[in-house]
């Protein structure tokens, strides 16, 4: 008589609950229970990148991770309190934001950005942001936010498109100290929003690694106008995180 095989089970925990999964897929190199971790976490790093429309296929085509299994992943991720689902439209829990905010790439950046940040809003009345690379993706570590609403997640924890000027500056495709005027870049995304725009310009910290500062605003006029004052804010970090007070 034949016995069919189940599939085993796997302990999936986030957000402090425990689920349990089936694994699907199992190599002789690596664990199933480890591909279980894998694609749960691909798809939270892929979903911050989704629009509303069609959000299950994009999840597929970032991931390439089966359909079948996105939808049955995503439920365990709900269940375990990691992801929501309200009105059909899938994102991440307010939980995982929190943890997001306690990320930093180097020990007293974000206290430090958060005085310059606030500085730089007053200054231009832009949404100010300092923007880490994280991984394959660019991230929002601190944000003020600006006189006008933006078309796109500016909060801590969200992804930063790598054709922001943030992404562009993260990127390496300028020079890499403030003090340099043409080490800044602007993006217009008229495309989005009419008028909407960023400037930003990189930050050098003492580990080695680049943040990138960045204002952005919906305004007809471009928000490279305050370049000095972003340059200036930027060479102002710098300093705090070399000295700090």
């Amino acid at each position: 008589m034949r016995h069919e095989q189940l599939p085993e089970r796997h302990d999936l925990s986030v957000a402090g609950r425990r689920v349990v999964t089936e694994s699907e897929e199992s190599t002789p190199a690596r664990s199933p229970g480890r591909g279980v971790l894998e694609g749960a976490f691909q798809l939270l790093h892929a979903l911050p990148r989704t629009s509303p429309d069609g959000q299950v296929a994009q999840l597929v085509r970032l991931t390439r991770i089966p359909r079948p299994t996105v939808h049955r992943l995503l439920a365990q991720l709900r269940e375990a309190g990691a992801v929501t689902l309200v009105d059909g439209h899938w994102s991440l829990a307010s939980g995982l934001m929190g943890l997001a905010r306690q990320v930093e790439p180097y020990a007293g950046l974000r206290e430090s950005a958060a005085e310059v940040l606030r500085a730089l809003r007053t200054g231009t009345g832009a949404t100010a942001s300092l923007v880490v690379p994280d991984d394959s993706f660019f991230l929002v570590l601190e944000t003020v936010p600006g006189q006008t609403t933006l078309p796109v997640g500016h909060r801590p924890g969200d992804p930063m498109p790598d054709f922001s000027a943030s992404g562009q500056v993260l990127a390496g495709r300028r020079a890499t100290a403030p003090v340099h005027r043409n080490s800044g870049i602007s993006s217009d995304h008229s495309a989005v929003q009419e008028g909407f725009t960023c400037y930003a310009v990189p930050v050098l910290l003492p580990s080695g690694r680049r943040a990138a500062l960045q204002i952005a605003s919906v305004d007809p006029r471009s928000t490279d106008r305050f370049a000095p004052m972003v340059h200036r804010a930027a060479a102002s970090l710098q300093s705090l995180m070399v000295s700090p007070s």
